[in-house]
């Protein structure tokens, strides 16, 4: 197979620069966590938590679950019909607008209701009202990422995806100063933060924001086709983070706090998949036919297939790795690391073949496989979880993410006719993605 260097080169450093945004917003998002986890005592911080999870989980439906369709359509049009580009970003935060405001009442309203039954002093009242608020700001920050993505703009991308970290983090010695580093004020300013960056970032992209005129057939269109992939990424975020509360309620906290450990090493390798995804999308919907999909895909996999067995080595310093950074106590947490980081080799290898579906207009399909990788999920752990703990845990999503990985394969093979047809003819829009 001949690679063009040059093609590997642009796509390595795209990459990198949305990698290392990625990895810089995290650690320091980790280390406002720690701030408040430090500060406030054990309590607090898990009002705290509970306000993060509500946050993630709401920009998971609203923000970056429908990502994938505005960049596939501006992608689409960008090139042959930029006014029709321009609506395509118009619509779809007119979309984000006109399906968050009904979702962030409704979930505030229903939120609070159950956060003051479960509660006599009303403690997570603040936190579930603030995390499905700032939920709707994340959305529409993400809208924004969504647009640098879609335009290829991947170094902006890379210094404003930790934007709102970044924000957090130097807001905390100005409420130390104030007196008022307390929980209410750090999730507000959190909240604000979102909502604030917001605002400068449309007011950065406002040359390809112009000329709104609300197209109803475009609204549907968009939603037709995001629903989908805002299914399957809630799917996936639920296979990849139930395993913690779960072993908290079957087990104990000492098994959640091993599994969890395990799993939180895994994010430079799940981080690398994501950067991936992000700078590839906008070039896979650019893709036309099929002969151009199975190109693609006939040349990126032996890359990615390679890249994942570049890092195998790394299961032979998860020992050294887990008692480094969390001491003796945690040498259960070895065989969990190893575990995971084998599912998440699977997933750097197939999930950057999946972005065909959405050329191909096929949507649904990602959001099957990720539905049953789930359901597989469910089954494994119900045998595995309560007599094996934090282990049974760790291979309940191994087999989750293998089955995943396997049905992406199964399902390409299918769609794309590989059974069928002999090697394809490599089309000139498929030569760009020779070194993918």
């Amino acid at each position: 197979m001949q690679i063009k260097w040059t093609g590997l080169k642009a796509l390595s450093q795209q990459t990198a620069l949305v990698f290392a945004g990625k990895m810089t917003g995290a650690c320091l998002g980790f280390v406002m966590s720690l701030i408040v986890a430090r500060w406030m005592g054990p309590e607090e911080f898990g009002l705290f938590s509970l306000f993060i999870v509500i946050l993630i989980f709401g920009n998971d439906v609203l923000g970056d679950g429908l990502n994938p369709g505005v960049v596939r359509f501006y992608a689409m049009n960008r090139r042959t019909d930029p006014a029709r580009a321009t609506a395509v970003l118009t619509n779809a935060l007119a979309l984000r607008i006109l399906l968050g405001i009904p979702i962030v009442l409704l979930g505030v309203a229903v939120g609070v209701h159950f956060a003051e039954r479960a509660s006599t002093s009303h403690a997570y009242v603040s936190p579930v009202m603030l995390g499905m608020v700032g939920s709707f700001g994340a959305a529409l920050w993400s809208f924004n990422l969504s647009v640098w993505q879609a335009r290829e703009e991947f170094g902006t991308y890379g210094l404003m995806v930790g934007l709102v970290n970044f924000l957090r983090v130097i807001g905390v010695p100005i409420l130390l100063w104030t007196g008022w580093l307390s929980l209410g004020p750090v999730m507000g300013l959190h909240v604000f933060f979102y909502y604030a960056c917001t605002a400068w970032g449309l007011w950065l992209l406002r040359p390809h924001l112009s000329n709104f005129k609300l197209d109803k057939e475009l609204l549907r269109e968009l939603l037709r086709f995001s629903k989908w992939p805002a299914m399957a990424s809630l799917f996936f975020i639920l296979q990849v983070n139930l395993g913690v509360p779960v072993l908290n309620y079957v087990a104990d906290a000492r098994e959640a706090g091993l599994y969890g450990a395990g799993s939180s090493l895994l994010m430079g390798v799940d981080f690398l998949t994501v950067s991936l995804l992000t700078t590839l999308l906008p070039k896979v919907s650019q893709l036309t036919g099929l002969e151009q999909c199975r190109s693609y895909v006939q040349r990126s996999f032996p890359v990615y297939a390679v890249i994942a067995v570049a890092l195998l080595p790394f299961l032979y310093f998860a020992r050294p790795l887990v008692l480094a950074l969390f001491g003796p106590a945690y040498e259960s947490t070895i065989p969990v690391f190893q575990i995971l980081f084998i599912g998440t080799l699977g997933t750097l290898v197939t999930h950057p073949l999946y972005l065909v579906l959405y050329t191909m207009n096929r949507p649904h399909l990602f959001s099957l496989i990720q539905g049953s990788a789930f359901l597989g999920w469910i089954i494994a752990g119900w045998f595995l979880i309560p007599g094996y703990g934090a282990l049974g845990a760790a291979w309940t999503t191994l087999i989750a993410r293998m089955l995943q990985s396997l049905a992406i394969v199964a399902i390409l093979r299918h769609a794309l006719g590989f059974l069928r047809s002999a090697k394809p003819r490599v089309s000139p829009l498929a030569e760009g993605t020779r070194g993918i």
